[in-house]
């Protein structure tokens, strides 16, 4: 009977065991499932913090260059003008040398002829002069001149009707899957498919009033990838003080139309570039000109922009602000 006793009394123990052994592991299952979980959500907090630094750090850009602009702080265009002229340079390298010169009678002479070795070493002086005569031609002055001047619309630098400004409506608009400070954007522009546009309102906007609004869009920006997902242009906003608002086109327009710059040649006249290269910075350029004046209106270094026949672009509320 002691035997007994002891035999299930191991086996109670052995159960025992086991059952502590089946309880660890979900404890340790459940411990490593919270885990996992609270890192998910820190990474997701990062990103957002990290969306809402970008944006303040473009804010506070925006602010420092209004604030320049406003005091009379001249900006310089990222678009370099070309470089200085080498024509001079190059007449000095092409001009033949004494030496390079001293080998023409040298083959002369074994070709026999006397007369033609003589008249190549009376020559041979021309080319220093010729050299000291492209020194001296004024070339090299006139390219430092205008090495350090800034690109106007003139030569294209700060031409404003290479930016395809279009009216859009917002179909429809939702969070971006992977950054909780975007929104990404079904946009009409008048075209036979509509535009997938991300931009990083979140933090600003609404999102029930995107939702059928009517706005400007950048659209020959080079599609870039935000968090995955392509976008297809720019809905244009202006910015001050850290307040964000998108700019209202004037009421009556449709889907499509095109937004010019008074005093520019329209876009039927000066058809924009079908797609700004991204290598020139021709936007980065132009985007410390364009801003909102102190009556409230959308403009390019004071020119409004505008519908043709239907009125000029504002924003909401914002005055002297900066547009991006």
């Amino acid at each position: 009977a002691a035997q007994q006793q002891q035999q299930l009394a191991q086996e109670l123990l052995a159960e025992v065991r086991g059952q502590l052994a089946m309880l660890q592991s979900a404890a340790a299952k459940s411990t490593g499932d919270a885990a996992s979980q609270q890192r998910q959500q820190l990474r997701d907090q990062l990103i957002a913090e990290n969306a809402e630094l970008r944006a303040e750090a473009d804010r506070l850009r925006d602010e420092m260059i209004r604030l320049q602009m406003r005091n009379g702080v001249a900006q310089v265009p990222l678009l370099r003008p070309e470089p200085p002229s080498s024509a001079s340079a190059s007449a000095t390298v092409a001009a033949p040398t004494p030496s390079a010169a001293a080998e023409k009678p040298k083959a002369d002479s074994k070709a026999g002829s006397a007369a033609t070795a003589a008249t190549a070493a009376a020559s041979n002086k021309k080319p220093g002069k010729a050299a000291g005569q492209a020194k001296d031609s004024g070339k090299p002055a006139e390219s430092k001149k205008t090495a350090g001047k800034e690109p106007t619309a003139a030569d294209g630098g700060l031409d404003v009707t290479r930016l395809d400004l279009r009216v859009g409506r917002i179909v429809s608009a939702e969070k971006h899957p992977d950054a909780d400070a975007l929104y990404v954007e079904t946009v009409d522009v008048g075209e036979e498919r509509p535009r997938t546009i991300v931009s990083g309102l979140a933090a600003h906007v609404p999102l029930p009033e995107l939702q059928g609004r009517l706005a400007v869009f950048l659209l020959n920006l080079k599609p870039a990838k935000m968090r995955g997902i392509s976008s297809e242009g720019m809905i244009m906003c202006a910015s001050a003080s850290g307040k964000v608002e998108i700019l209202s086109p004037p009421s009556g327009v449709s889907p499509g139309d095109r937004v010019s710059v008074a005093g520019c040649p329209s876009p039927a006249e000066r058809p924009p570039d079908a797609q700004l290269n991204p290598k020139k910075k021709i936007w980065e350029a132009l985007k410390p000109h364009c801003l909102v004046d102190a009556d409230g209106y959308a403009g390019f270094n004071g020119a409004r922009w505008l519908v043709a026949g239907q009125g000029e672009v504002r924003a909401p509320s914002l005055k002297s602000a900066q547009i991006s």
